[in-house]
């Protein structure tokens, strides 16, 4: 599916994308190589944001107490089988220089033309159930012209002007750097009709050079909390893996090759979320799916926009030494 500007609504970055592309059916959320925050948009007919209200409204009227949605031993076994794989089929193509999203020749040539956003689920509709829980697994390819890979890079790893390139990001930065390796914070929080949700997710992110016109990326979340009253002075962290769900872990797998006076982004995003309300999943599971591809989708947008200004920002200053 392909989606230019005008066909999105602006979300969060890669990392925080895929943050609210798994609340999709509870607060209904990647930084780059931190990659999610998504909203429902059913188009601009007032019965369809009717619908998708009520849908929320009954879903946290149903939804178990915070306690019941405790991640469960076989849920993390799960994700941590599958997540494995991806991981192994990641460092094959770290390896061999290849591809990450397996695009045709045909949708290569039409992104790096027309600047269009391919989205795909990565793995049956893009939602995967596993015991205990569920796995958003999306894929997304976008071509930023006219700048390098250096640029690229410069605009990724500044996560201190995060907050003002991604919307949802309230705050982040780094705790600790060695290299080309980064633990990273962030604060993301979104609302969406009557619920919302505020999230701090530490990550580990790592950037590999391949040759000098390639950069590979993961993003491993290292722990995820949800905030109670944000912003006030008693806000409260709970316990990891507990609270309402919407997100329990995430990763993310990005690629950076400079090609065609350009350079080509591949992101990978990997989530594991509770699963839906039981009776609910039906009206939830389209959202869900859409939010997912959204949120990859506007990931992507938002970092080419980023890219794009601070590469206009520094022309005129190398046009004029």
């Amino acid at each position: 599916m392909y989606l230019n500007r005008s066909d999105a609504d602006s979300l969060g970055g890669f990392f925080a994308g895929l943050v609210w592309m798994v609340m999709g059916f509870g607060a209904c959320v990647i930084g780059r190589c931190p990659m999610v925050i998504a909203y429902v948009r059913f188009g601009r007919r007032r019965n369809a944001k009717h619908l998708v209200i009520a849908c929320l409204t009954l879903v946290l009227a149903t939804s178990a107490p915070a306690g019941a949605a405790e991640l469960r031993g076989e849920t993390l076994r799960a994700y941590s089988e599958y997540i494995g794989a991806v991981r192994r089929l990641f460092e094959e193509r770290v390896t061999s220089g290849g591809p990450l999203a397996g695009i045709t020749p045909a949708d290569l040539t039409r992104s790096l033309r027309d600047g269009y956003v391919l989205v795909r689920a990565a793995r049956e509709d893009g939602i995967v159930d596993v015991p205990g829980g569920l796995i958003h697994h999306w894929r997304g390819v976008a071509f930023i012209p006219h700048v390098t890979l250096q640029e690229a890079m410069t605009v990724s790893q500044d996560y201190a002007n995060y907050k003002h390139v991604y919307h949802p990001i309230v705050e982040a930065g780094v705790l600790e750097q060695n290299g080309d390796t980064f633990r990273v914070l962030m604060r993301i929080q979104k609302s969406s009709g009557l619920v919302g949700a505020v999230l701090d997710v530490w990550s580990i992110v790592q950037y590999q050079w391949h040759g000098g016109n390639m950069v590979y990326g993961t993003s491993d979340s290292e722990r995820i909390t949800e905030v109670k009253d944000a912003g006030k002075p008693d806000e409260q962290r709970l316990p990891p893996d507990q609270g309402r769900g919407y997100l329990w872990r995430a990763n993310t797998f990005s690629r950076f090759a400079e090609r065609d006076a350009g350079v080509l982004v591949e992101l990978e995003n990997v989530g594991l979320s509770r699963d839906f309300p039981p009776m609910l999943g039906w009206i939830i599971e389209p959202i869900a799916r859409r939010i997912g591809r959204s949120s990859v989708e506007d990931s992507l947008l938002e970092f080419r926009e980023a890219v794009l200004a601070a590469h206009q920002a520094r022309s005129p200053a190398i046009i004029n030494r």
